[in-house]
């Protein structure tokens, strides 16, 4: 069972309870088993001031669907709306690990068989949720135990679970997500600054952008009969809030050299390493002042050639270089 979410009108979200399950085809499917409206936390019942139980007519319904659950799955699905101080009770004495079994380790020869039908777009995604890296060529190539998240889903519950964690994605990170997620990077090879998406021209990156969310749209791998069904001859629900982010972060904030970037004003990332800044990018105060934005960008890209890691030099330094690249840029927008 997983907690899902519909938009309804404006603001208002609709919560289901749902369950993927296979069908005699071995096709992943889901279904509702439990519409919870638009206020989930009716069905918990409170007693005292820290203990609650579940709606009888919210089991009461499972149960009619032959439905195999636990207290824990409820707890689960019904978690973001419990009372805050009851969560931080469970959290601190460790409730929710309590009594539940530890997921089983494998060698890499089998997550590599569990994980070789994954879907490219779903994998980056949950990299860059964990890890919030742009550059994802070392973490694609490899299987990795968190991924296992993704199998024996449902299109749906794969979606609605990424959903959810997409809630805790700062802002600041989310231009970098999208550029992620849709694998432009590699529309830009073999450039050194491919991972950078300031270096780009937005013009490409908005072909490229709209060219990769079309070929996600007609995806028959992607979206399996296990998605909700599109009721509209356009974009699929699923992908509809990537192209409202896109334009809501790639065009509201501005581009360098457009007045603007993603994250707010260059007084809300600068902090007290600007000094540090200068110093990955072997520049002084003053010789960064009288640079003009267009030699900045030209330094880094030097800079870039020669320690980046495919020409011998170390990721950590090519990493701490692209992040003091960013924050000086900002300042000199600004």
């Amino acid at each position: 069972m997983y907690l899902a979410h519909k938009k309804i009108s404006g603001e208002e979200t609709r919560f289901y309870i749902r369950q993927s399950y296979r069908d005699d085809k071995g096709r992943w499917l889901s279904r509702d088993l439990f519409d919870l409206g638009t206020d989930p936390e009716r069905y918990i019942v409170y007693e005292g001031t820290r203990g609650y139980y579940f709606h009888p007519r919210l089991e009461d319904a499972l149960d009619s669907h032959g439905v195999e659950y636990s207290v824990d799955d409820l707890e689960d699905i019904f978690w973001p709306f419990l009372d805050p101080e009851i969560r931080r009770v469970i959290d601190n004495f460790g409730g929710r690990e309590r009594g539940r079994r530890r997921a089983p380790r494998f060698s890499r020869q089998e997550l590599e068989e569990m994980q070789r039908n994954l879907h490219p777009f779903d994998k980056r995604r949950l990299c860059f949720l964990r890890f919030c890296q742009i550059n994802m060529d070392r973490l694609m190539s490899r299987p990795m135990s968190f991924l296992n998240r993704l199998l024996d889903k449902s299109r749906d519950e794969i979606e609605q679970m990424i959903w959810f964690m997409e809630l805790d994605l700062k802002p600041f990170f989310m231009r970098g997500y999208l550029y992620a997620i849709f694998d432009l990077p590699r529309r830009f090879s073999p450039r050194m600054t491919r991972f950078i998406p300031e270096q780009q021209d937005r013009d490409l990156i908005d072909r490229y952008f709209l060219e990769e969310i079309c070929l996600l749209n007609s995806d028959s791998y992607y979206l399996t009969p296990g998605a909700v069904p599109n009721n509209f001859p356009c974009l699929h629900p699923y992908l509809q809030k990537y192209l409202f982010w896109y334009f809501d972060v790639f065009y509201k904030g501005g581009w360098p050299g457009q007045g603007g970037f993603p994250g707010g004003s260059s007084s809300s990332i600068i902090g007290s390493g600007y000094d540090q800044y200068l110093e990955t990018m072997g520049l002084t105060a003053e010789e960064f002042s009288q640079m003009s934005q267009e030699e900045f960008k030209s330094h880094f890209r030097k800079m870039a050639q020669k320690i980046h890691p495919d020409k011998g030099g170390e990721h950590e330094a090519f990493i701490s270089l692209q992040r003091a690249y960013r924050v000086l840029l900002v300042r000199k927008i600004g």
